[in-house]
């Protein structure tokens, strides 16, 4: 593929190539450079770039704390790379946990994207687990405290001695601490509680993914993919014939930037608590639609040209970040499916998950599709 973005085995540093200048306080702000799109005879700029640096204005409009757990957004028409997009804020609400944006972007005064942007303070299952186990920690403590008293009241009992000077009892003082220890512990955090969507049966089929080969077909997004041999061709997964289409689950690996790989080298420099969020975007709109032809098990995935197979566009895109235990310049896990198909339009439904196989986002996105007669082959 023509390298039009980024030349490999140079550092590409993500916040000048994402970043954003701020206009007005909280209101505006504007990308340091124009965003790119994945190929030249690309009809605009790529959904994630814009949904990335529009998170990236939602969290430079919060407080710092405040990280994203969710977008929603419309890709209204295709953004010029020739311009930087201007970004306008509306300031929904600020609350104690949460807080919400309207995020427009515009180009020559038109909006291209927009997105409702919700963040939160508490989106670490890690940070949790550690208030509740310092908190349990207190508690033993205190249980040990409490034992210690108890058994020097009963020495004292024993010793005739289960008065003290002013006539009040021990044991008293002991029922009352008691109780201002209860209420303690019903202040103190829940231990976390969770469950999630198990990785795709190919992570286990193929433990070692330090063999897959390495694959840059999407490099002029910074992109860079290991896909297992099922997923590209059909005659290895044959028993997909058997199961719905809505129902077929496939999965690939997926980073942003490479360092020194298979003779792959595009590292990335500054990807800092905010870009990890701005690379996320950009990954979970990833190669999704361009595969659907192997989704329906028309033909085999095509690694040259395969965004040129058939017309689709994205009309919109969900993210949801459920926890931000995540590093985007390490193997990440994406596994998907299609479930519905009408009106031209398909719905695609995707799980992301991190270098230790925790679900740590989940993708719905629905694009545009024109398979000009090559639908005709599919197995549903």
């Amino acid at each position: 593929m023509k390298e039009i973005n980024y030349k490999r085995g140079e550092v590409v540093d993500v916040q000048e190539e994402f970043g954003v200048i701020e206009l007005e306080e909280n209101k505006k702000y504007k990308g340091n450079k124009p965003l790119v799109k994945p190929h030249a005879d690309s009809r605009g700029v790529f959904g994630g770039n814009l949904a990335g640096q529009a998170l990236l204005v939602a969290m430079k409009s919060c407080d710092a704390e405040f990280s994203p757990h969710s977008l929603h957004s419309y890709f209204v028409r295709a953004a010029d790379p020739e311009t930087p997009v201007e970004w306008e804020v509306d300031i929904i609400s600020n609350g104690n946990n949460f807080a919400n944006r309207t995020i427009r972007g515009v180009q020559r005064g038109k909006i291209v994207y927009i997105a409702n942007v919700s963040l939160t303070k508490k989106n670490s299952y890690e940070k949790s687990m550690k208030k509740y186990e310092e908190h349990a920690a207190k508690v033993r403590e205190k249980e040990k405290e409490k034992e210690k008293k108890r058994k020097a009241s009963e020495i004292q009992k024993r010793n005739g001695n289960d008065t003290n000077a002013e006539g009040a009892s021990d044991d008293d003082d002991d029922d009352d601490d008691d109780d201002d220890d209860d209420d303690d512990d019903e202040r103190g955090p829940a231990k976390p509680f969770g469950f999630q969507t198990p990785v795709h049966k190919w992570f286990q089929t193929h433990a070692d993914t330090k063999d897959l080969p390495v694959l840059a077909i999407e490099s002029n997004m910074l992109s860079y993919f290991k896909f297992f041999p099922e997923f590209l061709h059909l005659d290895l997964s044959k028993y997909e014939d058997e199961i719905p289409v809505a129902q077929r689950r496939l999965a690939f690996l997926v980073r942003w930037g490479i360092d020194n790989e298979q003779g792959f080298d595009q590292p990335l420099k500054n990807v800092d608590a905010k870009f990890q969020f701005v690379g996320l975007a950009n990954l979970s709109d990833s190669l999704l639609l361009n595969v659907l032809l192997r989704v329906l098990r028309i033909e085999d995935v095509q690694l040259t040209d395969y965004h040129k197979t058939f017309f689709g566009v994205s009309l919109d895109h969900v993210l949801y970040i459920h926890d931000d235990d995540f590093d985007v310049t390490q193997w990440m896990g994406y596994c998907f499916k299609a479930i519905r198909f009408s009106h031209d339009r398909i719905i695609m439904e995707g799980e992301l998950y991190n270098h230790k196989g925790t679900h740590v986002a989940t993708v719905i996105q629905e694009g545009l599709i024109r398979f000009e007669g090559k639908e005709r082959g599919a197995k549903l």
